[in-house]
């Protein structure tokens, strides 16, 4: 389990990472973000600093409303502030290197920018809070739909979208709220944001870059399930097929539920 979340986090710092081409452009600063209704728990604090922390930024708080970020990757370096309150922050930068930081015209390398929207995403992703409303609903009924006219898409980037279907649980539980706890632990150690809709239903959310997925998970004493239900830059189709990222993150996600609630 130790060996596959490291695997995720080390894939994933350096497929954000690495520094590509050179492109030059505006500095991209975050503006204020109110987010007035935050999930159960949750904080502008906690949802910065997990952020961070998951892509690999070193985030210090200063004083009550500041927090400083820094990322280093090999020879480049970033310096950030992040200032917030209980509702809202704002991102902006504060010093740079070997990143082609220009501060007379405001310009820098576009991986800079990349990592900030990076960083806002996942920090934005803590803050929006998960429900399963009517849009969504329509979005699982489509993709039902969509799996009964399964067809293969013709390219070995993308596969048939990977569900997990009534998965047995080994280990005997007193009740399904511990089972509950394990899952939203499991996301936690993972960075799926996850959201219980109640007894038996949890909904979760990936996001990698710009890419973004939904899954609900249906679970009882004795077993458990993940299905799709929508997804963002993924180039889902019609015919329930999918990058094959997608299915990679459900089996890490799998995994990770099977040695939690199996151990």
């Amino acid at each position: 389990m130790k060996r596959s979340i490291l695997k995720i986090l080390s894939s994933s710092l350096f497929a954000i990472f690495i520094l590509t081409g050179c492109g030059i452009n505006k500095v991209y600063n975050v503006p204020s973000k109110t987010f007035k209704e935050k999930p159960e728990n949750q904080t502008v604090y906690n949802a910065i600093i997990k952020a961070g922390e998951y892509l690999g930024w070193n985030m210090k708080q200063v004083d009550n409303n500041t927090i400083i970020g820094n990322l280093v990757i090999r020879e480049h370096i970033a310096k950030i502030q992040i200032t917030y309150d209980k509702n809202s922050y704002n991102i902006k930068l504060l010093e740079a290197q070997n990143l082609n930081y220009d501060k007379s015209n405001n310009t820098i390398h576009n991986n800079y920018n990349g990592w900030i929207r990076n960083l806002e995403n996942q920090i934005d992703s803590k803050l929006i809070v998960l429900k399963m409303n009517e849009k969504l609903k329509i979005e699982e009924q489509l993709a039902a739909n969509y799996k009964k006219d399964q067809m293969p898409a013709g390219n070995n980037k993308y596969k048939p979208i990977y569900d997990v279907e009534n998965k047995s649980i080994n280990k005997k539980y007193e009740n399904i709220q511990q089972i509950s706890q394990k899952i939203l632990n499991v996301g936690d150690k993972t960075n799926w944001v996850m959201s219980k809709q109640k007894e038996g239903f949890i909904l979760a959310k990936v996001v990698r870059r710009v890419h973004t997925a939904i899954v609900r998970i249906d679970y009882t004493l004795d077993s458990y399930s993940i299905k799709y239900i929508t997804s963002t830059n993924l180039g889902a189709d019609t015919h329930y097929n999918i990058h094959n990222n997608y299915n990679i993150w459900i089996k890490e996600l799998e995994e990770g539920i099977d040695f939690t609630l199996n151990n």
